[in-house]
């Protein structure tokens, strides 16, 4: 009988829906801060049958029910080789659930059941109005599969961010749905407590908004049907650019149409897009090489988003740095463009990882010799979603873009706070093997010997430990400190309005 008794709990457990991803928060569809807030629960299974029911309210309320959608995701395996090496199809289901109507600046629970039973409980916060102090954390070139992005994730939960942004480059090597399986949820979602060996689950608590990076979009869905997961997995304010030569680019073929489907609205918005997070306007760009990030129609897009917002402090996110001092992808320039725009619409910070280090420039502007097109002179976006929209660009430009250099000398970040140009911070520390070597002591390797194209920008390089910088953000107030991975600050910016 005990025999009989173990067999039929064996089946029983062989047949439960087994949890992939645990449920995350992501951010809803609205950009600018309203009334109330929209924010979204999602997480991922196989396909075995299983009953999910999600209840929610703000701190006092009853809960209620939210609804609670499914999409099956299936993906054929890649044509290997070596029959070692074969990967399984894939099978799974994502699960969504809306979660609208929760006031600013509260708190509010939200329940996971599986069949009854509790999957994931938490009690975390709204976004926070524009008058109040927020913490939020930048990094990029996050999940390789190395123990770093697990010290890395669990430093970052000991600073108790409202959100963090993900600034390129989350999934290595090539943005699959296979690798998140692999790398990435069980870092950042699935840990039961914070670790130093496991991460944290801080994506159950804060939405992580995304950048997407060169690695994210670097698989072709032709040969892997699981390539630009981040468009599945990760949801993005519904405001930005509609569909155009800008986006990551995909083929006219049956794999394409299941991608959409798949993902939705989010693409195209996952690549463009901006947000409102206390006193901070955030706008994201696609710069990852996989359409043309630099196309005039972008940057009129950015003129207008930049100048439509009240927001006390700006600040860009996005994959490649228009200035940096590694060697590495140092002819990564094509965003070198945009300063004129960032600058006459009082951008005080950009961000953006790629490089796989921390870099800290001076204040500067940055005037581009040629390949520039004014913003005003550029067709209106379209405000029609459906809209594929040309490329204005009749070239495509060289990736060195040259031009003259105006630095802030006189600013340090501590006693002088109040910088005259913009802050390019490089924040690719998250896992991914380091980068080391200044491009400074090459100089003579760079076309015409850097004229033009190099400057000494640079204030802060820190290129020892992974590291991940967080932002106290008030009104008035700006402070960057950069950890890392023994929790050592490495580096503080205070920049004062």
């Amino acid at each position: 009988m005990k025999s009989l008794l173990s067999l039929l709990c064996l089946t029983a457990a062989a047949s439960a829906q087994t949890i992939l991803a645990q449920p995350y928060l992501q951010p809803g569809p609205q950009g600018t801060l309203e009334a109330t807030d929209e924010m979204r629960v999602i997480w991922v299974t196989d396909q075995t049958p299983g009953r999910f029911t999600v209840e929610y309210a703000p701190k006092g309320f009853k809960l209620i029910p939210a609804k609670v959608e499914s999409a099956a995701m299936n993906f054929t395996a890649p044509v290997s080789k070596t029959p070692v090496t074969q990967e399984k199809d894939q099978h799974y289901i994502r699960y969504t659930a809306a979660l609208p109507g929760l006031p600013l600046d509260s708190s509010f629970t939200y329940v996971v059941k599986l069949d009854g039973k509790v999957v994931r409980e938490q009690t975390t916060h709204t976004r926070v109005s524009g008058s109040k102090p927020t913490r939020f954390i930048m990094i990029g070139d996050l999940a390789d599969g190395k123990a770093s992005q697990n010290v890395i994730a669990y430093q970052m939960s000991l600073q108790k961010p409202h959100y963090t942004v993900l600034l390129g480059d989350i999934i290595y090597p090539t943005g699959r749905a296979y690798h998140y399986m692999k790398y990435f949820w069980s870092t950042y979602s699935n840990p039961t407590e914070p670790s130093e060996k496991n991460g944290a689950p801080m994506m159950g608590s804060i939405p992580f908004y995304a950048v997407l990076g060169n690695h994210d979009v670097m698989g072709k869905l032709t040969t892997t049907s699981d390539s630009y997961a981040a468009y599945h997995f990760f949801n993005a304010p519904q405001n930005g650019m509609p569909e155009g030569v800008w986006n990551t680019a995909l083929p006219k073929s049956e794999a394409a149409t299941k991608f959409r489907a798949l993902a939705g609205k989010n693409y195209p918005a996952l690549g463009f897009y901006s947000f409102d997070y206390g006193a901070a306007h955030i706008v994201v760009l696609d710069n990852s090489g996989g359409g043309k990030s630099d196309d005039p129609a972008v940057m009129a897009w950015l003129d207008q988003d930049l100048k439509a917002t009240k927001q006390p402090w700006k600040f860009i996110a996005l994959h490649m740095p228009p200035f940096q001092v590694t060697v590495a992808h140092y002819s990564a320039q094509r965003q070198r463009k945009f300063a004129p725009i960032l600058e006459a619409n009082g951008v005080d910070v950009v961000f953006a990882g790629h490089v796989h280090n921390f870099q800290r420039s001076k204040p500067l502007r940055f005037l581009p010799a040629t390949g520039v097109v004014a913003a005003a002179a550029a067709k209106p976006v379209p405000l029609d979603p459906k809209a594929n929209v040309q490329s204005l660009a009749p070239n495509t430009p060289p990736s060195y873009v040259n031009g003259t250099f105006t630095l802030d000398e006189t600013f340090d970040g501590a006693k002088n706070t109040r910088p005259k140009g913009v802050i390019y911070v490089v924040q690719g520390g998250g896992g991914a093997k380091l980068y080391t070597g200044t491009v400074d002591k090459n100089l003579a390797k760079l076309p015409n010997g850097g004229k033009d194209n190099y400057a000494p920008f640079n204030a802060k390089l820190y290129d020892t430990l992974h590291s991940f910088s967080v932002i106290d953000l008030t009104v008035q107030r700006f402070e960057m400190r950069t950890i890392n991975e023994k929790g050592e600050e490495i580096d503080r910016c205070v920049i004062e309005k």
